[in-house]
């Protein structure tokens, strides 16, 4: 965040991930764009306790300590399953909801946020949850030497600027901001609590980023989330139980959640989790290939499959514009850094792209092309002055004329050189497990051959492509994208900011590389602290304008959200954003 977080995660990787979660009144999470579901799945007002699902995760979780999560999975199981947060959104209806926090407001200094904890907190082991506690999870996000790869970057504002905690008493503290921020709920959504007594000697030992690894015996993980560690079978299955000092109750005062067990099964191939979705062996299995989609939820199937339409996640390529890789090695004398860091080839090649028909036809109708970063269903902050139909043969081919690039060979099979006669070919790499942009992949190689450039696809596992782009920097080109927790900008902060973790074209730089990336640091900055929504706004579509000229990434397409869902799962609601099904895990229950 800046306000941030989000985890504007890295899709597989994150980010820094800026769980900020803001929401701003939003169109319905729930529009159907593609097939309707056929089937239907019990409701809340029909929910009883006991029972136990089985959740598909793609790739595995690395630890339990969500200080240290980097991708998808470790969020979903370390920071939604085992913490509670001061806040939380509902995501059915883009709104803040209080959490631990009973109560919290701003003092007329407009820094100090004065917070009210529920009465009666537990952690899983029956201790009390406290103040000190929130004061201590604090301090463990913002400690050197747990150096937590998200949540410290995501808790600073400003120029790395930290907030600060009075505790007042058990049920009372005081939030400290350093400067007005726009929201404080963007910061507060990000503390999951974590238990001081526990972990304290871990912090005050300068080993806090090992504790809790997937190798821990499960008694030693006190939760305060809805869930507890049960059992876990590193890289195949985890296996949560209720946590019975959980906070939250439902209407009718019934404690959550409901379920008595949740298993979080690993399934690498879609194929696999599609065929063990069918035979009732996975209940809820997210982010299903448009592929797949058409096929599931038909009429006496015990499948329902549920379009939720245009997701936060988006799919963009970048180029690798560092000017040195991690072993110390000049990239900027190689001939691809030339054509890379020029933003005529960029913008060439963005031209060449066929969005629309990557989103109607590869992507069978499941996905809507883009034209800023910003996905296309965040109506509230997409600059709608940025278009998506950039579809453009000739212009590009103007583009690299103007670059001093040369077009050989025949018509049919055209060659493009540089000035120095070094024949354009590059090497694009897109993680394995995905299909949609392996599927994606495949039309931009085609479409680029148009210009005579000669790119290979090269598939390669999620946690090697996070590698190359944000530790090693060995690589050409990338086809990845965000995976964002909301539609607020702060959410992007890892992304946008010069120095973020997953400002993928050249991260976490110590000053930046250009005059454009440092006018968005101060942009971002500004508009992380101004409260008048007009002026944010406008703020932010600079922002966006900015990225759409220099063409950093080239945006794509926004896929839909599309899940499915055994139909004996109740109150299954999905999100367009993380954690997309498991939002509202401690509702979810078996029908009878």
């Amino acid at each position: 965040m800046k306000a941030k977080i989000s985890p504007a995660v890295d899709e597989q990787g994150i980010m820094k991930i800026k769980l900020l979660i803001l929401c701003l009144t939003i169109v319905s999470l729930f529009s159907a764009c593609g097939a309707p579901a056929a089937n239907t799945t019990p409701t809340v007002a029909n929910a009883t306790r006991g029972g136990q699902l089985t959740y598909r995760l793609s790739t595995a979780p690395t630890t339990f300590n969500y200080l240290m999560a980097k991708d998808e999975a470790t969020i979903d199981t370390a920071f939604y399953m085992l913490t509670s947060r001061l806040v939380d959104l509902d995501h059915s209806t883009q709104k803040y909801v209080p959490a631990l926090a009973e109560s919290w407001k701003r003092e007329d200094d407009g820094v100090t946020v004065d917070v009210k904890l529920r009465d009666g907190l537990k952690f899983s082991d029956g201790s009390e949850i406290t103040a000190d506690d929130v004061a201590f999870t604090m301090a463990a996000i913002y400690d050197e030497k747990t150096n937590s790869p998200a949540w410290k970057g995501a808790m600073t504002i400003g120029d790395g600027k930290q907030i600060g905690v009075k505790v007042v008493s058990k049920q009372e503290l005081k939030l400290v901001f350093p400067q007005k921020v726009a929201a404080v709920e963007n910061y507060m959504i990000n503390i999951g609590v974590l238990p001081a007594k526990v972990l304290k000697p871990s912090l005050d030992a300068g080993t806090l980023s090992e504790a809790w690894p997937l190798t821990s015996d499960p008694k030693t993980i006190v939760s305060s989330g809805p869930f507890v560690v049960e059992s876990a079978a590193v890289g195949e299955r985890l296996t949560f139980a209720r946590n019975p000092n959980y906070w939250k109750k439902d209407a009718s005062g019934t404690q959550l959640p409901y379920l008595d067990k949740i298993v979080f099964e690993v399934i690498s191939d879609p194929n696999a989790a599609l065929a063990k979705l069918e035979q009732g062996e996975v209940d809820i299995v997210d982010r299903i290939r448009p592929s797949d989609f058409a096929s599931l939820g038909k009429p006496g199937s015990p499948i329902k499959a549920i379009d939720v339409g245009p997701g936060m996640g988006t799919d963009h390529m970048f180029f690798n514009l560092n000017k040195t890789d991690a072993a110390g090695k000049d990239l900027t004398a190689l001939p691809r850094y030339a054509w890379f860091s020029d933003v005529r080839f960029r913008k060439a090649v963005s031209k060449a792209i066929d969005k629309k028909t990557i989103a109607e036809t590869t992507l069978r109708g499941l996905a809507t092309p883009m034209g800023s970063f910003v996905s296309p269903g965040n109506k509230a902050w997409l600059n709608k002055d940025i278009s998506a139909d950039t579809y453009d043969l000739a212009g590009a081919e103007k583009l690299l004329a103007e670059a001093g690039f040369i077009k050989k060979g025949t018509e049919q099979s055209p060659e493009l050189y540089d000035a120095k006669g070094t024949r354009v070919e590059f090497t694009l790499l897109v993680a394995v497990e995905n299909q949609p942009r392996n599927l994606t992949a495949a039309v931009i190689q085609e479409d680029l051959a148009k210009l005579g450039i000669k790119m290979q696809v090269a598939p390669i596992e999620s946690k090697d492509l996070t590698a190359r782009w944000s530790k090693s920097h060995d690589y050409d080109a990338i086809l990845h994208g965000l995976s964002v927790s909301d539609m607020e900008p702060s959410t992007m902060a890892a992304f946008i900011e010069s120095s973020g973790a997953i400002h993928q074209w050249a991260p976490m730089q110590k000053s930046p590389a250009t005059e454009w990336e440092a006018r968005l640091d101060k942009l971002f900055d500004e508009q992380a602290a101004e409260t008048d929504a007009a002026k944010r706004k406008a703020l932010f579509d600079e922002i966006q304008k900015i990225i759409a000229d220099e063409m950093p990434v080239i945006p794509l397409v926004t896929r839909h959200v599309a899940s499915a869902a055994n139909i004996r799962v109740g109150n299954i609601s999905p999100s367009p954003m993380l954690p997309y099904a498991l939002w509202n895990v401690d509702e979810l229950f078996v029908a009878k």
